[in-house]
């Protein structure tokens, strides 16, 4: 075991972050990509690979998309937010960072997702733990800044066993680099689909990872025979590598139409060959 002590400063100000690290193991995986690529259904099936062999957790930190816990087939766990006192501006949540960590810390150590107020957390039948750090859902409520600061207190404080990993199902986008999540994470995989908005996007987050020293994967999904072929040669002209292709899976989608626990014949086939060669 490992303790790493960081010292960011941001605005000002100096923060302290206590990170644990096994053997190199990665814990905490961000997953990132622009929005409609499949960060939630893939982070999702993810989840489901790994529950195989470690306790998982996911974060969900997309103040939009209030389906994943359809897509784990539980009932959505109280917002994080809301155990803190709920949403408030971004510097009143950096100035009461000590005090939310204190408040979330059930361990010395610092804070354990299993000892979290049972009402904060929802567990599938797979044993995946969902936490869900906030969502804008009313008009003129204000940005999402505050969640990604309180994802960030949560992320850089977390105390986790060996035998626990974290899912970082992100928001859409670049929003969480400007919040700099990355610095509280191990890895990062970017999720990239058939456009070269998506490699644009996964180009910048390759460039964040490298200057963090940060293990970086890229996922593209959706494709087809066609598609990926284009795909790829695109993204080798932009010094990208593929790690591992996702083909389209119409089960999947039918059954997120569906607004049901999610299916999958050949995605989830796919990412967990990926998962064995690339990431564990």
């Amino acid at each position: 075991m490992v303790f790493l002590f960081l010292v960011l400063k941001l605005k000002g100000k100096v923060y302290f972050f206590l990170q644990v690290c096994y053997d190199g193991w990665l814990m905490k995986i961000m997953v990132c990509g622009k929005g409609g690529v499949g960060k939630t259904a893939l982070t999702v099936l993810m989840a489901r690979i790994l529950s195989k062999k470690f306790k998982v957790y996911i974060v969900d930190s997309d103040e939009s998309n209030v389906l994943l816990p359809t897509f784990l087939g539980i009932s959505p766990p109280k917002p994080l937010v809301e155990y803190v006192g709920g949403k408030k501006d971004e510097e009143e949540f950096e100035r009461m960072e000590p005090d939310i960590t204190e408040a979330l810390k059930k361990a010395k150590e610092g804070i354990r997702l299993d000892l979290l107020p049972s009402d904060h957390i929802s567990t599938s039948s797979e044993g995946i733990g969902l936490i869900v750090i906030g969502k804008v859902r009313e008009y003129g409520e204000g940005c999402a800044c505050p969640f990604n600061i309180l994802t960030k207190i949560l992320l850089g404080n977390l105390f986790l066993k060996k035998d626990e990993v974290v899912l970082v199902d992100t928001d859409a986008g670049i929003e969480h680099a400007g919040r700099r999540l990355e610095e509280v994470c191990d890895g990062l995989i970017a999720i990239v689909d058939p456009t070269v908005e998506s490699l644009e996007l996964a180009l910048l987050l390759k460039d964040i990872a490298s200057k963090l020293n940060k293990k970086f994967w890229i996922i593209a999904n959706k494709v087809t025979n066609e598609t990926e072929k284009l795909l790829k040669e695109e993204a080798e002209r932009m010094s990208l590598k593929i790690d591992g292709t996702v083909r389209f899976d119409e089960q999947l989608y039918i059954s997120c139409l569906k607004r049901g626990p999610l299916k999958s014949s050949l995605a989830i086939v796919d990412l967990e060959a990926i998962l064995k060669d690339k990431v564990l």
